[in-house]
């Protein structure tokens, strides 16, 4: 036991001199989900911006609403559900922008292979799509092209295509690239076919996926609409409004709001594609 209560002691001890001596390093910078959303969107706003937004359109829709209900209750549910509607759009704008990108990388990366065969270099290569590359991709391979005259690192460059396209194929693409520059050689080539091979192939599943389960999408959206729109038209008769004010009536909105929560998420994670997740920077 004594052995045991010393040996304590000296790590005690040993853990307060680490603690002191020792230098914190840098703290990690963590995005805001916020931040997250507008980043996917290809929006370069701050996530502040948008929750200083999402917080006057609530108010904005409580007032309104509660001009034509009479209701606080249903007011501000109804603005609660109104705050949804502008992150809804910015995910739309996120899947369509990487839906653009994930048709266009598979050109780009033929590009690529035919500027290789040609006996340019793969930094190089990266370059010449600033012009010859789709147009999606253009503002990616601009910041690449910036970056890379400016270090003469093709890491740094690549890291910077990755920050400007905020995209996981662009991620996958830039580790591959960074991965096919490090080989070189006759796999070069052989590493960009497998690149653009596993996208294009990628992308025709999901398109296919996506295009049978859309209908489970449009009534998820339907079915959860519809009874809002019945409660804001009911409780424009005063006395409808009275009974959403009390504790039942609040009780029963309450309800409402979960299961149509529960279930539109349901539907939609029956019928949504999981999405790649980003690689570490």
């Amino acid at each position: 036991m004594t052995i045991a209560i010393a040996a304590m002691g000296a790590l005690g001890l040993v853990l307060i001199y680490a603690g002191l001596t020792t230098k914190p390093g840098p703290k990690p910078t963590r995005r805001s989900v916020f931040d997250r959303i507008a980043r996917d969107a290809g929006l370069r706003i701050k996530g502040r911006t948008v929750a200083v937004g999402l917080s006057t359109l609530w108010a904005t829709t409580v007032f309104l609403s509660a001009g034509i209900t009479s209701s606080l209750i249903v007011s501000s549910a109804l603005g609660t559900a109104a705050l949804w509607l502008p992150l809804a759009l910015l995910r739309t704008r996120a899947d369509k922008r990487r839906r653009r990108f994930g048709d266009a990388w598979p050109d780009a990366i033929a590009t690529l292979i035919a500027a290789v065969r040609a006996g340019v270099a793969l930094p190089e290569a990266c370059v010449g799509l600033t012009k010859r590359g789709p147009g999606e991709l253009s503002p990616g391979f601009e910041a690449f092209t910036a970056t890379y005259r400016a270090t003469g690192s093709f890491a740094a460059a690549l890291h910077r295509l990755r920050e400007v396209l905020s995209d996981p194929v662009a991620d996958r693409v830039a580790v591959s690239l960074a991965l096919a520059h490090e080989v070189g050689g006759t796999d070069l080539v052989r590493v960009l076919r497998a690149i653009g091979d596993f996208v294009r192939e990628d992308l025709r599943v999901r398109k296919e996926v996506e295009a049978r389960w859309s209908w489970t999408v449009t009534a998820a959206r339907v079915a959860a609409a519809a009874p809002w729109i019945v409660l804001l038209m009911m409780s424009t008769r005063p006395e409808a409004a009275d009974a959403y004010d009390s504790i039942t009536g609040a009780a029963i909105i309450a309800a409402g709001a979960t299961a149509t929560l529960i279930g539109y998420r349901l539907m939609l994670r029956a019928a949504r594609l999981p999405q790649e997740p980003r690689l570490p920077l």
